[in-house]
């Protein structure tokens, strides 16, 4: 009780010697509209580098919050390879939202000196808000960010966009259509093959192809899709045939996984990966990924 009554007399102390004198001015919060960036999926995704100056893509730009503080205006900006002291404008003046931008790979490739866009380049967009009262606020910046750090952790937030430079995938690269490809498997969480061992991979269409699990005689093919815009890969859920469980024959279905990053292409490296599922009737086995290589 001695020691709390001596702590609380120091305490006062304190407060009553404390004068508004004494503290520096705080720095000033200012209220910054929250730029969002929108790709527009029926555009280019990515830039294909065996044709770079071909991307065409597109974008919206709005507000995160709608009904938000209104900016004078927006400087769409780009940089190449996350480099925040070459900021170049793609579009200036943007006044009207929400608007829509569209950049092409010639473009991008003239306002970085005509560098040719090669395999690994990227570019990153973002926008320069300019307030009512004329205050920038860039979207690049050497210091680091100028906006509070949280907003990026906004759900369904993205005050910047990338476009990445990929190999192109074409599927005569991995297999002439209609016919059975040797592959090596890379990768199989599900464990029915050893890494390294040889299976067949069907060549469906061109953006189609599928393989088997080793499962039994009439294991069906496990269709993967591939979207040529992004490199990325899906597996509608089916069943793809019956494992022994306890002795008794159990029926398997798989689907992707949405969202994993194994579901891709790599054109460079003739790879194919996607995250499965692993379901029999409402017992779910997991997930793991298959990743298989044109040998």
């Amino acid at each position: 009780m001695k020691k709390i009554l001596i702590y609380s007399l120091t305490a006062m102390v304190l407060m009553i010697s404390c004068r508004k004198s004494d503290n520096p001015k705080l720095v000033g919060v200012e209220r910054v509209p929250l730029p969002q960036l929108t790709v527009d999926a029926t555009a280019d995704q990515v830039i294909k580098s065996d044709a770079p100056a071909a991307f065409a893509g597109k974008f919206t730009v709005s507000s995160y919050f709608p009904d938000d503080v209104k900016p004078a205006k927006i400087d769409i900006v780009v940089i190449k390879n996350g480099i925040t002291t070459n900021v170049q404008t793609l579009q200036a003046n943007v006044t009207t939202f929400p608007a829509t931008v569209s950049v092409t790979g010639a473009q991008l490739q003239a306002l970085f000196g005509n560098v040719v866009t090669v395999l690994g380049d990227s570019y990153t967009i973002g926008a320069n808000i300019t307030t009512a009262d004329g205050k920038v606020f860039p979207a690049f910046s050497t210091i680091g960010s100028q906006t509070n750090p949280g907003v990026a952790a906004l759900i369904g937030s993205t005050p910047t966009i990338t476009y990445g430079c990929l190999c192109g995938f074409h599927m005569t690269d991995y297999g002439a259509v209609g016919t059975d490809v040797p592959y090596k498997v890379i990768a199989d969480g599900w464990q029915d093959y050893a890494l390294g061992s040889s299976i067949p991979v069907h060549i469906i269409d061109a953006t189609h192809l599928s393989f088997k699990y080793n499962n039994d005689a009439n294991a069906v093919p496990i269709i993967i899709a591939i979207d040529p815009a992004t490199n990325k890969t899906s597996v509608a859920k089916q069943v793809y045939g019956d494992y022994s469980i306890s002795g008794t024959l159990t029926t398997f279905s798989a689907v992707s996984v949405v969202g994993s990053v194994d579901n891709q292409v790599l054109p460079c490296q003739l790879r194919v990966g996607v995250r499965l599922a692993h379901t029999a009737g409402a017992s779910s086995y997991g997930s793991g990924t298959i990743t298989l290589q044109k040998i």
